[in-house]
């Protein structure tokens, strides 16, 4: 067993954002089929993705929120008021109703918001030496790949057995489950001392210090470049079955399978590798083998197409370790809500563009230049981070990193009245005074 997951702590944090994952995907995909059923229409169905996408644009507000209150109590009356939102879906049985499902997928996406980042700043809680932070990281994305590659089959399972209401029911078990899990964390966690700065200095604090923080802004680029050319893979991958190899379309389910097996090992990997590698070469890493596994692609090959997207589909979930592991090493505790925020609005806002895009490129080009453009793309992500600083933190008390973030950037520090400062490891994590907005 992982040293970690020796520690309680650490089990009841991974056991409770496994079931809160498990949760939303498995309802996730029945909502979308319950949809469907109740109107034979796939647009309807499509509904459902875009009232659960939408909300998640909110993502620097929920980040504020995860830093602005005690982490704990949030997690827990957030997963026990999304269970009472699921409730209604217990009265869905028309088309009359369809409203509830789309009312379900809205809040769903509002509490990912704030979910998100609140896990992730919980995760910082509860770490307390940075060498942990890579084997940390690697863990729960391993968890939430293996969680991400069940889940569907569990949802589309079980609606498919007793129906959305069953779901339902389960999905609510789940969400209280979660709540219990967090609820029984012990760890100490101070009050954040309110702000007196603007409204929007505080919510785009996290998008500030990626900015400024010299060492993780090339992380956030390649990584974001690598996860956009991915974007394409699925629209991509429906020519490649069509022109490629001559299966029906019904083969995607495969395919998307079997990258998902690939995206549960390159996670285990990225853990494996970042305490070896460090983050800028695990992301480097990363961007390269899924370069590498999509050159595999353009072979009219079953077997090495299945190949190349087990390859392709290792090199993400990798990447993503690097760029958390780093955000969680550079980022003072009481800014992790909205640095992750922004981590993953930068990463999941090029990605949904990147869809259409890669829709509209398909129709008008050959599946295969598409399949090259991404390769170069993604091969390109690695090379930019040649000669990029290493994201190596000092090792210094958190308290003393946290007050250096809060304090304003024109309030000279004992230091600077002192003599010359030393070279810091991270910038600030607020907007300078002197460019905040006004209230």
């Amino acid at each position: 067993m992982h040293p970690l997951l020796a520690r309680p702590e650490f089990r009841l944090y991974i056991a409770g954002q496994t079931l809160s994952v498990l949760g939303d995907s498995a309802l996730f995909i029945a909502l979308g089929i319950w949809a469907k059923v109740l109107t034979g229409s796939s647009s309807a169905a499509g509904l459902v993705m875009f009232c659960y996408a939408v909300p998640m644009l909110l993502l620097p507000l929920g980040g504020l929120v995860a830093d602005r209150v005690r982490r704990r109590p949030l997690l827990v009356t957030v997963n026990l008021a999304l269970a009472v939102a699921v409730s209604p879906l217990l009265l869905v049985d028309g088309r009359g109703h369809l409203w509830i499902i789309y009312v379900t997928a809205v809040l769903y996406g509002l509490a990912g918001a704030v979910l998100t980042p609140a896990q992730s700043a919980m995760l910082r809680t509860i770490l307390t030496e940075r060498q942990d932070f890579g084997a940390a990281v690697g863990l729960t994305q391993t968890m939430r790949a293996g969680t991400t590659l069940v889940a569907p089959l569990v949802g589309s399972g079980l609606y498919g057995w007793l129906g959305g209401r069953a779901v339902a029911l389960v999905d609510i078990g789940i969400l209280v489950a979660a709540a219990l899990a967090f609820l029984a964390l012990r760890v100490k966690e101070a009050t954040p001392e309110p702000s007196d700065r603007h409204w929007r200095t505080e919510v785009l604090a996290g998008f500030h210090h990626l900015r400024t923080t010299a060492s993780l802004l090339p992380l956030l680029i390649a990584t974001t470049a690598t996860a956009t050319v991915l974007s394409f893979l699925q629209p991509v991958l429906f020519s490649l079955i069509q022109h490629g190899l001559n299966r029906s379309p019904q083969f995607l389910g495969v395919l998307e399978t079997v990258e998902a097996v690939g995206a549960l090992g390159g996670s285990v990997l990225g853990g494996i590798l970042i305490g070896k590698l460090g983050p800028r070469r695990t992301v480097m890493l990363g961007s390269a083998v899924f370069g590498l596994g999509a050159v595999l692609l353009l072979v009219p090959s079953v077997w090495v197409v299945s190949a190349g997207l087990v390859i392709a589909g290792a090199g993400m979930p990798a990447g993503v370790v690097g760029l958390a592991t780093a955000a969680q090493a550079l980022t003072p505790p009481q800014l992790m809500g909205r640095t992750q925020a922004a981590v993953n609005l930068s990463l999941t806002a090029p990605q949904a563009l990147a869809i259409g895009v890669g829709a509209g490129l398909v129709a008008a080009l050959d599946f295969r230049t598409v399949l090259a453009a991404m390769v170069v793309g993604a091969l390109l992500s690695a090379v930019f981070l040649l000669g990029k600083p290493d994201a190596v933190v000092e090792d210094e008390d958190d308290e003393d990193e946290a007050e250096s973030a809060e304090r304003p950037a024109a309030e000279p520090t004992a230091e600077a009245a002192e003599g010359p400062a030393q070279e810091p490891t991270e910038l600030p994590a607020e907007v300078p005074a002197e460019s905040a907005p006004r209230s």
